[in-house]
């Protein structure tokens, strides 16, 4: 019993380390303000080379480590990389990843031409589908600084998705859409516990230990414990009483 309020105590207060070999997928909080989701796995912060902002406080999925700068992430139904130092990795999985339904609507000629980059430049080549006027079936997924359609107004462009007869996904000028405000967007406050980055290259045996700071863990891991020490002290128990069975047969052939 005190070897078990040893355990106890030492693993509540200290780290508790797992292989990260543990996990089968990674996550890191986005944890700044603009934070990009590239295409490439380059620094160029041009619209021909990013998707959209994430929201902060929200995640990605870890795919691999690209480079020294980027990661290979899954956001939602997209793939890009984002910059290491603007996001810290998790432990585990969160319970809410991604940002979802946000839904808004476009009440103007401006907002109803989707397209495939924040700008009219290209005209009719970068249209992806008309929006008709007043469609409330848009999903916002991101937001970008492209083209300022009107002197003195925004230039932020939503990335979403149109449902109609399919899904389409691209553009469309933000000034003229309602129902919906980047001001509005709720944070994500669940608690996780952080780590560094993890070890990617799970086929050459290589483990990277991972510090999870919980004291819940550290509680079922002595839990676990408890059968081997009840195991032990039964060996040992079996083990005297072996001894004064073996003891009491000698005594008993002597006698005879």
């Amino acid at each position: 019993m005190i070897l078990l309020l040893i355990i106890l105590f030492s693993l509540e207060n200290s780290l508790v380390y797992v292989s990260a070999s543990t996990f089968d997928t990674y996550y890191a909080r986005i944890m700044y303000d603009d934070v990009y989701l590239y295409k490439s796995p380059i620094d160029v912060d041009e619209y021909s080379n990013i998707y959209f902002s994430l929201p902060r406080t929200y995640f990605v999925e870890l795919l691999e480590s690209s480079n020294s700068e980027f990661y290979k992430v899954n956001y939602l139904s997209f793939t890009g990389f984002v910059k290491k130092e603007f996001v810290q990795t998790i432990v585990g999985k969160p319970i809410t990843p991604y940002l979802e339904n946000q839904n808004f609507r476009v009440y103007s000629e401006l907002s109803r031409d989707m397209r495939t980059e924040p700008s009219t430049i290209s005209g009719s080549s970068s249209q992806v589908v008309y929006i008709p006027l007043y469609s409330r079936n848009l999903t916002y997924y991101g937001s970008i600084e492209g083209e300022q359609l009107v002197d003195g107004r925004t230039n932020i462009w939503y990335y979403c998705k149109y449902t109609a007869d399919q899904d389409y996904y691209g553009y469309v000028y933000s000034d003229f859409c309602d129902e919906f405000s980047l001001d509005e967007i709720p944070l994500n406050y669940e608690e996780v516990s952080y780590t560094s980055e993890p070890n990617f290259d799970s086929d050459n045996g290589n483990q990277t230990s991972i510090p999870i700071e919980n004291k819940t863990t550290a509680i079922v891991i002595a839990i676990l414990t408890i059968p081997a020490i009840i195991f032990v002290f039964m060996i040992i128990k079996g083990g005297k009483i072996i001894t004064k069975e073996g003891r009491k047969s000698n005594k008993e052939i002597k006698d005879y």
